[in-house]
């Protein structure tokens, strides 16, 4: 059986694969990700790819290294 995979946020969900769902989920905000083959939904969420599990992981590692950079210059200036 196939599944769309849909996000919100972090929220993943994966639904039968019907326009008219899909549909009813992209009103209340969620955005398509793929398309998965799987035995049931728990299976499909399993199989998803990591880059949509973890959509801001670049996010906190440059942020991260942009306040490490600001500190070491705060303190090589005094």
């Amino acid at each position: 059986m196939k599944f769309y995979i849909v996000k919100k946020d972090s929220r993943l969900a994966a639904i039968p694969v019907e326009e008219s769902v899909l549909n009813e989920y992209k009103a209340r905000g969620f955005e398509f990700v793929e398309v998965i083959a799987a035995r049931d939904e728990p299976d499909a969420l399993s199989r998803t790819t990591p880059h949509a599990k973890r959509p801001k992981k670049w996010l906190f590692y440059g942020s991260t290294l942009v306040i490490l950079s600001l500190i070491a210059i705060i303190f090589a200036i005094k």
